[in-house]
């Protein structure tokens, strides 16, 4: 039986780095368990790049994120493409994954995508005010955890698509994107319906 893929948990940075560190053995993803109870492994967070770092041999790399709440740290390893076109200053949304090391709470980031519209902050803020009043957290059902698992894909295909300016095969789109071709099919068939995206050439896709 497949492991369920943890959906990322929109959530503020104090809540995070303040949590519970719980260490996981064999294929149980490990994650932070909240004062609310919640338990997050991946994690989704808007803050503004105050640093950025990469090592003289571009095999790490890292940017520190604040959300006025509190810092934590993004680190990528080997492959920085995540990290191209951040800048100190931006405004981003974050979706990583948790992790921990010699007591850092820090995050692997999936996909890093510039915030410009201000009004999304105040959004977000008032998303998260809302979930910290609402009690104890409650458990999804498999159809809202299905509907998240498919935006989190979305999010990661329209990515990898905007960044290629000529457009990426869609074969290497599958590859690139991890997931299988039938997720990777369904996605791109909504982008072209919906106009968000077009197909250049056959087997090419590219953003409108």
């Amino acid at each position: 039986m497949p492991m369920e893929r943890m959906t990322a948990k929109k959530i503020r940075i104090k809540d995070l780095v303040s949590g519970e560190w719980n260490k996981m053995d064999g294929m149980e993803p490990s994650f932070i368990k909240t004062s609310r109870g919640e338990n997050v492994s991946r994690a989704r967070i808007m803050a503004t790049v105050v640093s950025k770092f990469i090592s003289d041999d571009e095999n790490f790399g890292s940017i520190t994120l604040d959300d006025s709440s509190d810092t934590i740290r993004a680190k990528c390893f080997k492959d920085l493409n995540v990290l191209q076109g951040v800048e100190v200053g931006q405004l981003v949304d974050v979706i990583g994954k948790v992790r921990e090391y010699n007591d850092e709470i820090y995050l692997i980031p999936e996909i890093i995508r510039q915030v410009k519209n201000p009004n999304l902050v105040l959004l977000r803020r008032l998303e998260l005010l809302k979930k910290s009043k609402s009690g104890p957290v409650k458990e999804k059902t498999q159809g809202e955890k299905d509907k998240e698992e498919k935006e989190d894909v979305r999010k990661l295909v329209l990515d990898m698509i905007s960044k290629s300016k000529e457009g990426i095969e869609y074969k290497e789109l599958i590859a690139k994107s991890g997931k299988t071709e039938a997720e990777i099919e369904n996605i791109v068939n909504e982008l072209l319906a919906e106009g968000i995206c077009y197909e250049p050439s056959p087997g090419k896709i590219r953003k409108i």
